[in-house]
């Protein structure tokens, strides 16, 4: 049994993989709030730990307080030139967030072709895998985008300027943002302006994409706001698109079992 853990900026999931690829059980909390779930090995029954980690080197040292005590494996991920039959164009290789690179991993594994690879959450990441030519058992990471997600954007409105009414547009957040770009209202101006940001974004990086590839790529999405922004994807592409829970760990399950 394995368990995987995904700290992302705002939150950390984590799961327990049976030796077929199951989840078996899964969990989230926001990071301050770590040191009250329990994830010893007792509680959970795993014999090994694998982590992506993004947010920092604090957190990184809360997580590692948390399992010391276990002595168990542990392995924290970093970007490297190929796994799990997927080769990285970063220019830097290992400055490629882990998140994205078990992300890029779990889709590749998930589709075998070319996807734009979405992760929507406090940032929203778009990224650009291809299926080589020739070659349908290995997939490339072209490169990507990094936006600020849908909170990020509309709060940081709300820091720079004066008289945009952010805190009824934050409130109103799960209702549905309109799809028409002639809004009509500040607030329907500010959500318009978000969404479309971000659709906008995936829609240039799927049609750079298939020009690239000369197929029409699969929008893999993933992520607290990927259902929000899939219900405003159909309207702008023609891409089969997909919604993956827990993509980070699904790739974090693949690259141990590939370095086992």
């Amino acid at each position: 049994m394995l368990l995987t853990i995904d700290a992302g900026n705002t939150r950390t999931k984590w799961a327990i993989f049976d030796r077929h690829g199951e989840i078996t059980r899964h969990g989230a909390c926001v990071n301050d709030q770590l040191s009250n779930i329990d994830l010893s090995p007792k509680s959970l029954g795993y014999e090994r730990v694998i982590i992506s980690n993004v947010a920092g080197k604090a957190h990184a040292l809360r997580l590692e307080n948390l399992l010391a005590s276990h002595d168990l494996p542990v392995i924290w991920i970093k970007a490297s030139h190929e796994a799990c039959n997927v080769i990285n164009g970063y220019a830097e290789i290992e400055t490629l967030g882990t998140d994205r690179w078990a992300s890029l991993v779990a889709a590749w594994h998930i589709k075998h072709a070319s996807c734009v690879v979405v992760n929507a959450g406090t940032a929203v990441t778009i990224d650009a895998l291809h299926k080589q030519p020739g070659n349908d058992q290995q997939g490339e990471f072209l490169g990507g985008m990094i936006l600020p997600g849908l909170k990020l954007m509309q709060t940081s409105l709300g820091l720079a300027t004066a008289q945009l009414p952010i805190k009824e547009v934050m409130q109103d957040k799960n209702e549905n943002m309109p799809a028409d770009i002639f809004a009509k209202s500040t607030i329907q101006a500010i959500e318009a302006g978000v969404m479309h940001a971000i659709t906008g974004a995936i829609e240039h990086m799927a049609n750079s994409l298939e020009a690239k590839c000369g197929q029409t790529p699969f929008i893999v999405l993933s992520g607290g706001d990927a259902a929000f922004i899939q219900s405003y994807l159909t309207d702008a592409v023609t891409n089969p698109t997909v919604i993956v829970d827990n993509l980070v760990l699904k790739g974090l399950y693949l690259l141990d079992r590939s370095a086992q």
